[in-house]
């Protein structure tokens, strides 16, 4: 069976993607009326999961800009929480990096052997990458493929189910972009933007 997205869960998901968004913005993004929005947005903002912005224009009537508030933002997949983090900074005082940068691989070494099981390397490049985008959209990452020319692919991660321990440790970003060259048999990938340094997605280009 089809999972059909609520008009609801779009309008978070797009806000999510471009950080902000006028009512004119999301209606033409989603192909609904405006009044329609509407409707979804006040019932969004007084649950307290978007806020607003008014915006002056140089010329004509303010604009209205609505973003997700840190409990919208928690409405998106999160595998981790505060015990995650006390274990983690436990393990670096106790038995030191050495240990967490092992957990990690560990972690790294079992995702690309259930990776393999989707992603063939057999296949062209570009649908060698479209697999990946599906398997990581399956796990809460709001992966997005793109085909930037004939020599370049790329996509988007708008979502990091593992940010906060991004945020503080590097080695979760290195193994993900060796599993990323290991599953697409290449090692022209390239990681050009990143959510825990700042970045609004995870974006990656890879060379054909």
């Amino acid at each position: 069976m089809v999972k059909v997205q609520s008009t609801r869960a779009m309008i978070l998901e797009l806000l999510k993607k471009n950080q902000s968004l006028s009512v004119n913005g999301i209606s033409n993004f989603l192909n609904i009326t405006e009044m329609a929005i509407r409707k979804h947005l006040i019932k969004l903002e007084s649950e307290k999961l978007i806020t607003s912005r008014t915006v002056r224009q140089p010329m004509g009537r303010p604009v209205i800009y609505y973003s997700l508030t840190t409990a919208g933002e928690n409405v998106f997949p999160k595998s981790y929480d505060l015990l995650t983090m006390e274990f983690l900074r436990d393990m670096e005082d106790t038995i030191g990096m050495e240990a967490i940068d092992q957990l990690f691989e560990k972690r790294e070494e079992r995702l690309r052997q259930k990776y393999r099981r989707r992603i063939f390397i057999e296949d062209p490049i570009a649908e060698r990458v479209k697999a990946l985008v599906k398997v990581q959209s399956d796990n809460g990452y709001m992966s997005e493929f793109h085909e930037e020319d004939k020599d370049q692919l790329s996509f988007a991660q708008y979502n990091c189910p593992i940010a906060a321990i991004a945020d503080k440790y590097d080695k979760p970003c290195d193994c993900e972009l060796n599993l990323f060259k290991s599953v697409l048999g290449t090692e022209k990938v390239m990681r050009v933007e990143c959510i825990a340094k700042g970045g609004t997605a995870c974006k990656y280009v890879v060379e054909k």
